[in-house]
């Protein structure tokens, strides 16, 4: 296990090398302690003179060198399905890996070098233009990639740095033994680090039938990077002016380079705390539930990239400025250290605790507010590509609030315009957000994936359980402004429309809140021919209806009401529906295919209430019956009026039909509102009710109904 264990040491100590030969100052003697403490670390190190005068240290030609191997690695990725944690890793999957590391500089100007043990410290470090940094990584048979790096006018300024020493071998902690030394480099301080300018090329290929072959190339430009006030690994600030790249990647459908460039404009970063990232993973730091500011805040100017997808063929997408407030860090328990550890020691983790500790980094990271605006993106029309037509689609804002374990405040999109979409379709939609996301507790969740693990028929022979540990707790979109043209159904608007769903007995929703407003479809869109044809008949080409749902279950009081069930259709009518019960259990949610039903006999029946006003629809469909059949509309009339009485025979109860028959004969006459009430003196029990139905005719004196048109 040589090659594993030396490349995390000669990685760690590369980054001690670059952290100080990007940041460090020092005297002669210093120097030389200096020196010696990075070829400790196993780093080749060669200059030329090394001249001190008046605490400033000049070292010219000064070249450092990491080079290394790892063997055993997997290129392919690692199967964990039927891994256990102490499974071997397949060895015909593994592969020997060579790097090397080199920086150098033509000259280095350090001034008020000091050295005390391992800890080193300059008032001024400047490496000259012709600075260099370059990686070279090699996988045997499989190809190799390298990187060169330029840089002009680097300088950082009162910077104090620590070079720790390497920790001891431990085959089974391959990973875990460097936090403490990570931990060291990271708390290096300095006022500034700047970098004027950056340039980079980077090449990869890949052996393909015993030749190399090059399957990536591109440059990079950098300009005005610069660090400043990092102190015990918390960063006052971090900005670049511009970033530029170009690259090209092969195409393995054409055997040809596709192109990619992007430029990036001014960006600023501030109030970092890196060491919170070392915290997280560190098993010896206890978890909390106060989260701790990773990135303060941040702003990026203007971006752009246009990237090929076929020869010729490219898509763009720019974006106007972008911002993020408060990115926080919540220290979760994890072993991800140990899951790396066992990696490295060929080990397979088991399934269950790579999935876990995965989500569990996931669950530690919070957004407050992050957003872009702006946002344009443009590609050619696939099915013509020879018109050269594109797609444009463009938005003015997306925003993401509130992101955190806990759940989504809310995910917002403002201003979509998509106009020539293809087959003349079109969307436009003013603004639409999802949000008051409240995530499940995650102890259910991480036993839910053991079990599922362990069993992988749980889920379906139990989907309730599956579904109560991993459904959210509540759940919600607004859209407004919603226009939508496609060929297959025609043109599509939604004025508003708002969803709310929760629960407190999860999976079953305890409220349910939906409304819409002003939706408009065209008739010829609906599924059913049979009413197309009667509304196209009644002289209607689209249906604009408004709706509304609320539900509501009191874990309290035991009492479940549907406040408002509406739909109203502009020139037909509007429907109208509330009922209300009492005593319903919270089994009835907690066990619906179970006790639930057998609970539910316990609710009683409060009162019900449905009407309809009619703004057209009654008119219009006696019209049409008396049409097709032939007839009068008042044959039509009576001929609904007996079906009616035909429908409710069962009950036996003349008074209900003579005041059904007189409402229904007063409202086909005059259409105006229709409602029937359903209002007992007392709560009714839902079994008396269903023992009622063998003696029907008692059901409208039991339930107090009454029918009236007016």
């Amino acid at each position: 296990m040589r090659s594993r264990a030396g490349v995390l040491t000669l990685s760690a100590a590369f980054l001690a090398v670059s952290t100080a030969a990007f940041a460090q100052s020092t005297g002669a003697d210093a120097f030389s302690a200096y020196v010696e403490r990075l070829e400790a670390l196993g780093i080749k190190i060669s200059n030329g003179t090394v001249d001190y005068n008046a605490g400033t240290l000049t070292v010219s030609d000064m070249v450092m060198e990491l080079e290394g191997e790892i063997e055993g690695v997997s290129l392919e990725g690692a199967d964990v399905s039927g891994g256990s944690g102490t499974d071997s890793a397949d060895p015909s999957e593994v592969t020997d890996i060579s790097y090397s590391l080199t920086f150098s500089a033509g000259t280095q100007t350090i001034e008020g070098f000091a050295a005390e043990d391992d800890v080193f410290s300059s008032d001024r470090w400047i490496y000259s233009d012709d600075t260099q940094f370059d990686i070279s990584i090699s996988a045997e048979g499989e190809g190799h990639l390298k990187l060169d790096t330029r840089l002009a006018g680097a300088e950082i300024s009162n910077y104090t740095f620590t070079i720790p020493e390497l920790p001891e071998e431990d085959a089974e902690r391959q990973v875990s033994r460097w936090l403490p030394f990570l931990r060291s480099l990271l708390l290096a301080s300095y006022d500034d680090a700047t970098v004027p300018s950056t340039g980079a090329t980077f090449e990869a290929y890949e052996v393909e039938d015993g030749q190399e072959l090059l399957v990536m190339s591109g440059t990079l430009q950098m300009n005005g990077y610069r660090i400043s006030g990092a102190k015990d690994g918390k960063i006052g600030s971090y900005e670049i002016d511009e970033i530029t790249q170009s690259f090209l990647t092969r195409d393995a459908a054409s055997d040809s380079m596709l192109s990619q460039s992007t430029k990036q404009a001014r960006s600023v970063y501030e109030d970092i705390d890196a060491a919170a990232i070392l915290d997280l993973i560190d098993p010896d730091v206890p978890e909390t539930d106060q989260p701790r500011t990773l990135i303060g805040s941040g702003t990026t100017g203007p971006y752009e990239s246009t990237q090929e997808i076929a020869p010729g063929v490219a898509f763009t997408i720019s974006v106007g400025n972008s911002s993020l407030e408060d990115v926080t860090v919540t220290k979760k328990d994890n072993s991800v250290l140990a899951l790396f550890d066992q990696i490295l020691s060929d080990q397979t983790p088991a399934p269950e605790d790579l999935i876990s500790d995965i989500f569990q980094v996931y669950r530690s990271f919070g957004v407050a507010d992050a957003r872009a605006s702006g946002i344009g993106i443009e590609f050619p029309n696939l099915d013509d590509l020879q018109s050269g037509a594109t797609i444009k689609i463009d938005i003015e804002e997306i925003a993401a609030t509130g992101l955190d374990a806990g759940g989504i405040g809310e995910l917002m999109v403002v201003g979509l315009n998509a106009p020539d979409l293809p087959d003349d379709a079109s969307v436009k939609l003013d603004w639409a957000a999802i949000g008051d996301i409240e995530f499940a507790e995650y102890e259910p969740m991480r036993s839910m994936i053991s079990t599922l693990m362990a069993d992988p028929n749980y889920g379906e022979q139990n989907p309730i359980e599956v579904a109560r540990a991993f459904l959210p707790r509540s759940f919600g979109y607004e859209l407004e402004g919603l226009d939508l043209s496609l060929p297959e159904t025609g043109r599509t608007q939604i004025g508003k429309s708002e969803f709310r769903i929760s629960t407190t007995v999860p999976p079953i929703p305890t409220s349910i809140y939906a409304k819409n407003e002003d939706i408009t479809v065209p008739v010829s869109a609906l599924d059913d021919a049979e009413a197309q044809a009667f509304l196209t008949d009644l002289g209607i080409d689209e249906i604009v209806w408004s709706d509304e749902t609320q539900l509501y279950w009191d874990e309290a009081t035991k009492d479940l009401r549907l406040d408002r069930l509406m739909v109203t259709i502009k020139d037909l009518g509007a429907a109208e529906a509330s009922i209300r019960f009492a005593n319903v259990p919270k089994e009835l949610f907690e066990d619906p295919q179970g006790q639930g039903q057998m609970a539910a006999i316990l609710a009683q029946f409060v009162d019900a209430r449905i009407e309809f006003i009619d703004d057209g629809l009654t008119g219009k469909a006696l019209q049409f019956a008396a049409k097709d059949a032939g007839v009068s509309e008042d044959v039509i009339k009576a001929v609904a009026v007996d079906e009616a009485l035909k429908a409710t025979e069962m009950l036996n109860n003349p008074d209900f039909a003579d005041m059904l028959e007189t409402a229904l004969k007063t409202f086909l006459d005059n259409p105006g509102t229709f409602t029937v009430t359903l209002s007992p003196e007392n709560p009714v029990p839902l079994a008396q009710i269903l023992g009622s139905l063998a003696a029907p005719q008692t059901l409208p004196d039991l339930l107090n109904i009454d029918i009236v048109a007016e």
